[in-house]
């Protein structure tokens, strides 16, 4: 009779260790998920951004492009570098303006921040009413402070010229075009 005992003891024991070991493991796996989450969480947040406004060509004592960003994320970005590339729609000739831009301040959530392009190359085709479409590329990176990490967007744009005197509008340049402009970079050795 003793012995039941002690085998029933053993039995318990053991019983109580697997189900300790397995809420141990359940624990460990809950931190994981949680600590995931919370990262991803974390990154979702991070500074992005985006048009408020359409990006335009504006004319007045001189032609430019204008492009308007707004930091959309939750977090502020830092150290914002931006490389705009303008080229006619063509792919045939150089780029009529290469211009970079580094903006020491911060941009917090819904902040924004304006960058103009001079084309000075197309003021004199301006005067006649007339220019092609082109092509605009910006290339922008940044650091979001919270989570220590760099980010980069790049922006393809397609400007729709002028026609007798009127601007036209602009719109994002569409897959088909995004490839050929790839293509004219790494022809022209335009790098960012």
């Amino acid at each position: 009779m003793v012995k039941k005992k002690i085998n029933f003891a053993n039995y318990t024991s053991i019983i109580a260790t697997v189900a300790t070991a397995v809420l141990a493991i359940t624990a460990l796996i809950t931190v994981y998920i949680t600590v995931s989450a919370w990262r991803e969480e974390r990154e979702a947040n991070r500074p992005y951004f985006t048009f408020q406004e359409s990006p335009k060509v504006v004319a007045g004592d001189s032609l430019d492009f204008e492009i308007r960003f707004t930091n959309v994320g939750e977090h502020p970005a830092i150290n914002l570098w931006s490389k705009s590339v303008v080229f006619n729609s063509d792919l045939s000739s150089q780029p009529i303006a290469v211009d970079e831009y580094a903006l020491v301040n911060d941009i917090p959530q819904n902040a924004s921040a304006t960058l103009l392009i001079t084309l000075e190359k197309l003021e004199e085709q301006a005067k006649t009413g007339n220019i092609p479409p082109h092509f605009a590329v910006i290339v922008l990176r940044y650091e979001d402070p919270i989570i220590d990490k760099y980010f980069e967007q790049i922006i393809y744009i397609q400007w729709n010229g002028m026609e007798d005197g009127n601007i036209l509008a602009t719109n994002h340049a569409e897959e088909e075009e995004k490839m050929k402009i790839i293509d004219y970079f790494n022809n022209n050795n335009i790098k960012f």
